[in-house]
Order: structure tokens, then C-alpha cells, then sequence
């Protein structure tokens, strides 16, 4: 069963991370992900979000029959 540990850390300058994981788990195998996101993009206004992804459907439109409509209303 998958969990979620979510962190802050620093990088040191060999680019390493330490990652303290609970006692319980001590000495088995895991498997690990890391997904990561730089901490300065907290900074990111969400107009500035919404505007990196304005027209990124312009060649390729979402459309919706109209049956389809009346459903999602």
C-alpha cells in the first residue's frame, strides 16, 4: 500500500537530501518516488498559473455535443 510522506529539505552542495523516513520502517525495502518542486514557486500568483496555460487548447479544442451539454448543466 502506497503512503505519502511530504517534506521540506535542502539540497546541500554535493546535491544530496537526507530523508527521514518513521522507525517502523527500519530495515525493509522500499520502493521511492521523489517528486519535487523548487520552494520559491509558493511565490506564484495563481493569475500567473492560469495565464501559462491560456490557449494551450487553441489547435485542439475540447468540444461538446450538445446532448452532452444538458447533461453537465
Amino acid at each position: 500500500m502506497m503512503q505519502v510522506i511530504k517534506c521540506k529539505t535542502r539540497v546541500d552542495a554535493e546535491g544530496k537530501i537526507i530523508l527521514q523516513v518513521p522507525q517502523s520502517l527500519a530495515n525493509q525495502k522500499l520502493d521511492v518516488v521523489i517528486v519535487y518542486d523548487l520552494a520559491n514557486s509558493e511565490n506564484t500568483q495563481p493569475h500567473e498559473i492560469v495565464d501559462s496555460f491560456y490557449g494551450c487548447l487553441a489547435e485542439d479544442p475540447i468540444l461538446v455535443e450538445e446532448t452532452d451539454q444538458q447533461k453537465v448543466a
